[in-house]
């Protein structure tokens, strides 16, 4: 059984994975993550300044650790796109899958062309270097790479039942904040809190996997989980380690 199918287990058995986002670029991070028990790392390759060679050792760090990567890439471009799958991550994560073109475009990012996509071939460490046969990593490279769309504009909600139609996703990420600012520059009348819980049954009701992010609150998760989420993510690594800093160094103030 390969990560992914160990993370898709452990949903369908009713546990909530945990996850938290990656922005810095010592591996070290990714290391301490999977030593503490996450289910997986959110690489964060769109807001942060990481590199090739960064998210590649971040991937590695996650996994001799124990736990999932998961690389938000900063779009489908293949160019981008297969030097990333060709690293061997768990997890790849589409941001602003607004309408069908576009969630096809990541799909066909993933596939190789007699899949039905434009994936390069070329796999380096998916294929442990050479010590795996090529050819059984291409039939089924597609089924060991957790693919998630991610739902964060009002367009993306309008055109919901147009992209869950669109074949190759394991899952979709609800991404409220953005969700929300684009709901309010909009100025129709939206309720933020009722389309979330609309995109989480709509999504299940495909039977794809929901996630989300949520405060590091158990309340959070619980009222996520109720409304159909399988995954988190919550936290950042830089605001933890300000916050931690901040609380160590308040311990002392008074002296």
């Amino acid at each position: 059984m390969n990560r992914v199918e160990a993370l898709k287990k452990k949903m369908d058995q009713g546990k909530l994975l945990k996850g938290f986002f990656l922005t810095m670029a010592d591996p070290a991070v990714s290391e301490i993550g999977g030593y503490a028990g996450y289910d997986y790392v959110w690489i964060d390759a769109e807001h942060a300044p990481l590199g090739r060679q960064e998210i590649l050792r971040h991937i590695m760090a996650a996994q001799g650790s124990g736990c999932a990567a998961f690389v938000r890439v900063p779009g489908s471009d293949p160019s981008q796109m297969k030097a990333i799958l060709d690293m061997g991550p768990d997890g790849v994560i589409f941001p602003f899958t607004n309408n069908p073109k576009i969630a096809r475009e990541e799909i066909q990012a993933c596939l190789y062309p007699d899949q039905g996509g434009v994936r390069g071939q070329g796999p380096i460490r998916a294929i442990r270097y050479g010590l795996d046969e090529e050819g059984a990593y291409i039939a089924n490279a597609a089924a060991s790479v957790f693919k998630v769309g991610q739902i964060e504009t009002l367009e993306g909600y309008e055109n919901l039942d147009a992209i869950l139609d669109v074949k190759g996703f394991d899952s979709f990420f609800i991404g409220r904040a953005d969700l929300g600012r684009s709901i309010a520059g909009s100025k129709k009348q939206v309720n933020l809190d009722q389309a979330f819980t609309d995109i989480c049954r709509r999504v299940r009701e495909k039977g794809y996997y929901m996630g989300a992010a949520i405060g590091a609150s158990a309340a959070e998760a619980e009222d996520a989980k109720s409304r159909g989420v399988q995954w988190v993510v919550f936290g950042q690594d830089v605001k933890i380690l300000a916050e931690g800093l901040k609380r160590n160094l308040e311990n002392l103030k008074e002296l």
